[in-house]
């Protein structure tokens, strides 16, 4: 067995690491709030966070990040994107293991770079990590995953023999773990699903029904590939797990945080007040920024990341946003 560090301890970072301490790993759980650390330690959950989900005996806390990375073989980032410079920025070097291999299992763009998460540790970590990076990536509600339901994500790195032993650690009867050698089109299409269930919470909650959201998945599915392709990826990466898996849980999942958003804004919510209301991070609300300013740069048609973008950042009501759709030149059904 080896030694795990996952750093950020949201719902998602926290299943990570009980997944892992199920496995047998001995998995220490980087928090920063203290509070989290107490309960984890001490009543073995994440009161804050991941309420009712009692956590394996080989998962401990730390608010030290040095402490957290000592001596790992893993080290998995679950830090949300928009706040993985600013956690990783003022760590001493020297304090991460050279020897272990590096799992990004976060999903988004970084607004202002417009950075894929592979490049944004890339460019703040020493090159000698560069090869050692691996996206882990695909349809899993953290929920489901601690209850043990059978679930199957993307481990992908251009390292084919890394990416397998990525798979090998997680690997669980009930946790299956497929590699890809498609790293840039398994990031896009874990981040830009996140877009498309806020447009598809945003169906629901006007109460359009059951044809318009499955029309607005199949034509989101569209636009995150030609994105990826005008990025680099593989058209063929979008059928997968962390393609169409990860889109149509998130677009129609009662879990999914960004559906929840969508279903909001649907329903009348202004954003100010819906991100208020909550303590966990919908990663879509900042993507859909980052995407849309990625689609203008690539010369891209996105017109469901456009809406998305206009109810958000425009003040553009739920309605006003879909007719801006419809009202589109026709178009061929295709990529």
């Amino acid at each position: 067995m080896i030694t795990a560090a996952v750093i950020g301890a949201g719902a998602w970072g926290t299943s990570i690491a009980n997944l892992l301490g199920v496995k047998g790993h001995r998995v220490r759980i980087w928090a920063r709030e203290p509070q989290v650390v107490e309960t984890i330690n001490t009543t073995a959950e994440n009161s804050l966070f991941f309420p009712g989900f009692p956590l394996s005996p080989n998962v401990s806390a730390t608010t030290q990040l040095a402490e957290a990375l000592g001596g790992a073989d893993l080290v998995v980032n679950v830090v949300p994107t928009q706040f993985i410079r600013s956690t990783w920025k003022d760590l001493e070097k020297g304090s991460l293991p050279r020897g272990a291999i590096y799992v990004n299992a976060s999903k988004g763009i970084e607004q202002g770079s417009l950075s894929l998460i592979s490049r944004i540790f890339e460019e703040i970590f020493p090159h000698v990590f560069h090869e050692k990076l691996v996206t882990l990536s695909g349809p899993s509600f953290a929920e489901e995953v601690a209850l043990g339901h059978p679930t199957s994500v993307t481990a992908a790195s251009h390292d084919s023999d890394l990416a397998l032993t990525v798979a090998e650690w997680f690997h669980l009867p009930y946790f299956r773990v497929y590699t890809s050698d498609d790293p840039v089109g398994v990031q896009l299409g874990g981040a830009l699903k996140n877009v498309m269930a806020i447009a598809a919470g945003a169906v629901d909650g006007l109460g359009l029904g059951l044809n318009t959201r499955a029309a607005l998945i199949t034509r989101g599915l569209s636009e995150i590939a030609r994105l990826g392709l005008a990025l680099g990826a593989r058209q063929e990466t979008f059928i997968g797990l962390s393609g169409m898996g990860d889109l149509i849980l998130t677009c129609t999942g009662s879990l999914s945080r960004n559906r929840t958003v969508g279903f909001k804004l649907g329903s009348g919510v202004p954003i100010d007040q819906i991100l208020r209301g909550s303590n966990t991070v919908a990663e879509g609300v900042a993507t859909a920024k980052s995407a849309m300013m990625l689609a203008r740069k690539h010369e891209v048609d996105m017109p469901i990341t456009r809406a998305v973008y206009g109810g958000i950042y425009e003040g553009k009501s739920a309605s006003e946003a879909l007719t801006s759709i419809l009202a589109r030149d026709l178009k061929h059904d295709g990529i």
